[in-house]
């Protein structure tokens, strides 16, 4: 029989938890299985004016030793309600009526209980691309794959915030990818600081055309070098703003001959151009005599302007833990996967390229706000090693953490909140009785799990783990 709840008097969350204490509660020792139809509102908090939308849950609660939830979330329609309501009664059947009903109609079927594959959204940036698995904003919203395409992402969670552990209307630790172009310069991310935000990078490849020895560089704090060479932070300052003033100004006069370039291309002035394009203009541009000075003076003043900040070589391998308040740009040619709290708030200091979210540079502010301390790079925390396992705590923020581990046999995970993993290397299996396969550079998202989860590798596996701690307070 398939309940049906679409009066939305009683919150999604309370009734999933509800028919799942009933099949728990049943001491038949017989398999038990609730089909659910649950229709309710989606407040789209990470859109502006957070618009509404109104979804429904198909849903199969079994349990035979183990609980299983299996279902769909789609938009809801007067239609499609009429068409659940005409199935014929469902049996505790893998094949019931509900997951029939999503096959014939290509709708996505997915096993809710097991660990969530994560659907990446790939965003451009004018330095590359961020590939985000956990992002819900405006720009963009993950999904979690299913048999037939993916769910989105922030609907799942709503579906089930008792289950997962996060609270309604709120983000997951976003895990992303940041991509940058091989290209000196144009590969070269902003120069920025957050107040809220703290973020932890991994370093997965370093391109060997832009760096041939295969180290890359981060711009992580200023040079204390040349802080040093000052009589005070204030007059060190006023000479760094004094610098980037300068090569602002540039910066706009190259900017604007290639704003006309995209004009005439047909292309919107907030629209990233790809590197390739950016060189053929400038080419273009350069022959003219007048031009050539511009460009040299740009490099000119960009280099003086960069020769205040320190720069950090970078591996494949090596962990950045970047601080609230710390200027940092990753360099081009270096990928790096990044944990980070989910919240869009930066500072821009500089950039060697249009910004094209914001007119106008932070620097002034920024400055104001900058640690000036930071020297050097932090290590990984060894906190357990065994025959088949090695676990690093490679950042510990306040409001998450992130563990590295290197496993070649089996692990046993245990959490009190959700958990981020990605693979970085090698495969791995999650799950005893039905194992989920995670293969090298997907990532997933797990619930709180009371047994904890049990992993498994067949070989060298080496995978992230990243945790709330703010939800434990």
């Amino acid at each position: 029989m398939i309940h049906f709840y679409t009066d939305k008097t009683t919150p999604t969350g309370l009734l999933i938890e509800q028919s799942i204490r009933q099949l728990l509660s049943d001491a038949s020792g017989f398999p038990q299985v609730q089909h659910l139809v649950i229709q309710f509102t989606h407040t789209q908090f990470y859109l502006p004016g957070h618009p509404q939308l109104e979804l429904l849950a198909l849903l199969s609660i079994r349990f035979d030793g183990d609980l299983v939830i299996e279902g769909s979330v789609l938009l809801a329609s007067s239609e499609l309600i009429t068409l659940l309501q005409s199935l014929p009664d469902g049996s505790s059947s893998e094949h019931d009526s509900l997951w029939q009903f999503c096959r014939l109609h290509s709708l996505p079927w997915l096993r809710i209980s097991d660990p969530w594959v994560l659907a990446p959204v790939h965003i451009p940036k004018p330095w590359g691309q961020e590939i985000w698995y956990t992002g819900i904003e405006e720009r963009g919203q993950a999904g979690v794959t299913a048999n037939t395409g993916s769910i989105p992402l922030p609907w799942l969670l709503e579906l089930m915030s008792v289950r997962i552990g996060l609270p309604e209307m709120s983000a997951p630790i976003l895990l992303k990818v940041l991509d940058p172009l091989a290209d000196e310069i144009y590969g070269d991310l902003y120069f920025e600081l957050h107040q809220e935000k703290q973020e932890v990078y991994v370093v997965t490849n370093v391109d060997e055309n832009a760096w041939p020895e295969r180290v890359g560089a981060i711009q992580l704090g200023f040079a204390m070098h040349v802080r040093q060479s000052y009589t005070s932070d204030g007059e060190f300052k006023q000479a760094y703003l004094h610098s980037v003033k300068a090569y602002e100004q540039i910066r706009r006069k190259v900017d604007s001959q290639i704003d006309q370039k995209k004009v005439a291309a047909g292309l919107e002035l907030t629209q990233p151009v790809g590197s390739l394009d950016l060189k053929k203009w400038i080419n273009e541009l350069s022959q003219d005599t007048e031009n050539q000075e511009l460009f040299n003076h740009e490099r000119k003043l960009r280099q003086a302007m960069n020769d205040f900040v320190a720069a950090h070589p970078l591996r494949v391998g090596d962990v950045v833990a970047v601080p609230k308040l710390v200027p940092h740009a990753l360099q081009h040619g270096v990928r790096v996967v990044e944990f980070q709290t989910p919240v869009y708030e930066r500072k821009i200091l500089s950039f060697a390229q249009k910004v094209l979210t914001q007119s106008n540079w932070d620097t002034e502010e920024a400055l104001g706000l900058a640690n000036l301390d930071f020297a050097h790079l932090e290590s990984p925390e060894l906190i357990g090693a065994t025959p088949m396992a090695k676990t690093e705590r490679i950042v510990n923020f306040d409001d998450f953490e992130v563990l590295r581990v290197q496993l070649d046999g089996s692990y046993v995970f245990q959490t009190k909140t959700y958990t981020v993993l990605m693979v970085l290397e090698g495969q791995l299996d999650i799950g005893m009785d039905r194992n989920n396969t995670v293969n090298i550079g997907q990532a997933v998202l797990l619930r709180v799990a009371e047994k904890g989860w049990q992993m498994i590798s067949h070989g060298a596996c080496l995978f992230l783990l990243a945790s709330p701690k703010h939800l434990l307070k």
